[in-house]
């Protein structure tokens, strides 16, 4: 090596001087053990054995890697496991809460004669002049039922089975006015009309496809929350058991007098 610089001499033989050893294998010709050259070949795909690595302590090659086979998507969370909106339940709450005392006031009319109620034997005598058999068992029936299923609507308890209940006898309670002598129109100014049972029977329809929520004594259940058919089983029983109540025990056809009924007001 030529330098035309003072000093590149001496640089050049500190470059000579220092080895540089290759750590490839060297191989032996011609059966004489002595290394002729080094290779920088790779070995053989395939002839590499890496049991002694993983056996001294190094990376084991068997094992899979820890973020090879691992998922990358994101499984989105169940539908089931999603939460109702606070305020959704504290709607049905409020709607149950209202519902429910109303009718067990109701319930107490008919059984004690409480807040200006007929009491038992008053309200077996409106039901006798609607023209039913066993007028008396009917009303205790009715007022018991109205009590204990309007209690059990404002708890939360059994919520299909007393809302089924109380659609039943709000089911009788309009046919029973459909079929009276003096037919009572849908709103009225100066009586009261049909409104009311009709919007009963709205809520506790409602209820029976919404279930209680989650404020009640229902809210482990599966159905409370997200009920399926359940609604539709318990609605075809309501309707079925008040058809057979009235069938069996009154029998005039309450559909014969809506001709006859008077004309909607907005009163």
């Amino acid at each position: 090596m030529t330098s035309s610089k003072p000093g590149d001499d001496a640089q050049t033989e500190i470059l000579h001087d220092v080895d540089y050893p290759l750590d490839v294998p060297t191989t032996s010709g011609g059966g004489s053990g002595t290394p002729e050259s080094a290779t920088t070949a790779f070995p053989a795909a395939g002839t590499t054995d890496y049991s002694r690595f993983s056996e001294a302590g190094g990376y084991d090659t068997a094992a899979p890697l820890p973020f090879g086979d691992q998922s990358t998507t994101i499984e989105p969370a169940p539908r089931d496991e999603v939460s109702r909106r606070g305020t959704t339940d504290l709607g049905l709450f409020v709607l149950r809460l209202v519902v429910g005392v109303l009718l067990a006031l109701r319930g107490l009319q008919k059984l004690f004669g409480f807040f200006g109620g007929p009491g038992i034997d008053g309200f077996a005598s409106t039901l006798t002049e609607a023209g039913f058999d066993q007028a008396r068992l009917l009303a205790i029936a009715g007022g018991s039922v109205e009590l204990i299923a309007g209690v059990m609507l404002v708890v939360g308890l059994a919520t299909p089975v007393a809302a089924a209940a109380l659609f039943a006898l709000v089911g009788v309670g309009f046919a029973m006015k459909l079929s009276d002598g003096d037919p009572t129109p849908l709103l009225s100014d100066t009586t009261r009309g049909l409104e009311g049972s009709v919007l009963y029977a709205a809520v506790l329809f409602a209820l029976l496809f919404t279930g209680p929520g989650r404020w009640a004594a229902d809210r482990k259940w599966r159905w409370s929350h997200r009920p399926r058919f359940s609604g539709v089983v318990w609605l075809v029983l309501a309707i079925a058991v008040g058809a057979l109540i009235w069938y069996l025990l009154n029998g005039v056809n309450p559909l014969a007098s809506i001709s006859d009924s008077a004309p909607v007001t907005a009163g």
